[in-house]
């Protein structure tokens, strides 16, 4: 443990309360772990149900996972349980505390003094917050620092997103709608083939939920393009829109699996890439939101016959290259500062 700054010579915040601190305020990181208690005290103040909040510190039920930078472990390992347990009262401790290395962009720290990095009213001026959400977990520095690059970028979106994940849905959901009126068709006897794939897809979903409760976000996304991948490589093998012209039922019987990857990948991207999920579910023409399922839903398969929408392109290739995209953000930075 090394020495930590708890006051600041600055003229706002709470007063130090110490002796021989006089005109000093408590610095941020010592109380601001106190606001995720006092931050559900006053969102269930407002909701008009003021004594809700301790559901969530009491209920021995409960569990409170911390993510944040490497930089705050001991904010949140050490100081917000000793703050806790100082109360005198039995308040949940952190459960899990998971953190992430750096983030960095050309090799620097991000700051928002100094403008380094990219904002988020800057991001979504120049690609859907799905890109985004995804490329962060994707590549979440989990095990070292991580730099920023604009070809990392268009890796992740243009190959994982659009032409693994977004091709797979796209071209399975096309194929139903123009070969079979737009219905799931119905199965025959599955193959070896067929059964490896559903048992592949039984595990990959598994694999993806074990992956999320330990916070091991960056393998779950990843996995879920794996998922998607298994799809795209059983279609490009069975190759049945040649099949269909000489056995119509053993093609039916490959997109009725396919159907199957289609609907496991709607609840298990959701909380990846969630406009997309959404879209996904709402083609498959299935009740409520995606975000309202269980994650066991994602192995209930479609039935021969259910009645599907006609899709349209979840992602879009990125076209510019790396050069283009940092002389677009400038470009954009120069926007919003003058309409700020």
């Amino acid at each position: 443990m090394r020495p930590r700054t708890l006051t600041r010579d600055i003229p706002w915040g709470i007063p130090a309360p110490f002796p021989g601190a006089e005109g000093k305020v408590i610095y941020v990181w010592f109380d601001a772990v106190l606001g995720y208690v006092s931050a559900a005290i006053e969102y269930y103040k407002n909701k008009e149900d003021p004594e809700e909040w301790r559901e969530f510190w009491f209920n021995k039920d409960a569990k409170t996972i911390f993510f944040i930078g490497k930089d705050n472990i001991p904010f949140h390992t050490i100081i917000l349980p000793a703050l806790l347990l100082g109360t005198g009262e039995d308040y949940n401790l952190p459960w899990n505390v998971s953190t992430t290395e750096f983030l960095q962009i050309k090799e620097q720290k991000l700051s928002k003094s100094q403008r380094i990095g990219i904002f988020v009213d800057e991001a979504l001026e120049l690609f859907p917050p799905d890109y985004w959400r995804f490329f962060l977990m994707a590549t979440r520095p989990e095990t070292k620092d991580l730099d920023f690059t604009w070809e990392l970028f268009l890796e992740k979106i243009n190959a994982d997103l659009n032409d693994t994940f977004g091709n797979f849905v796209h071209r399975t959901l096309t194929f139903i709608n123009s070969q079979f009126n737009g219905e799931i068709p119905q199965a025959g006897e599955l193959d070896e083939d067929a059964k490896r794939i559903l048992d592949w897809v039984r595990e990959k979903v598994q694999a993806v939920a074990g992956l999320i409760e330990e916070c091991k976000l960056q393998a779950a996304a990843n996995m879920v393009i794996s998922l998607s991948r298994i799809g795209n490589q059983y279609l490009n093998e069975k190759e049945p829109w040649n099949l269909i012209k000489k056995d119509k039922a053993k093609a039916a019987t490959i997109f009725y699996v396919s159907t199957q990857i289609v609907k496991a990948l709607a609840i298990t991207s959701a909380p990846f890439v969630p406009f997309a999920a959404g879209e996904i579910w709402k083609t498959l023409n299935l009740e409520g939101s995606v975000h309202e399922q269980k994650w066991s839903e994602a192995l209930e398969p479609l039935t021969a016959g259910h009645k599907i929408g006609k899709p349209k392109p979840l992602f879009r290739k990125i076209q510019e290259d790396p050069q283009q995209l940092e002389e677009k953000l400038e470009t954009v930075r120069d926007k919003l500062t003058r309409n700020a």
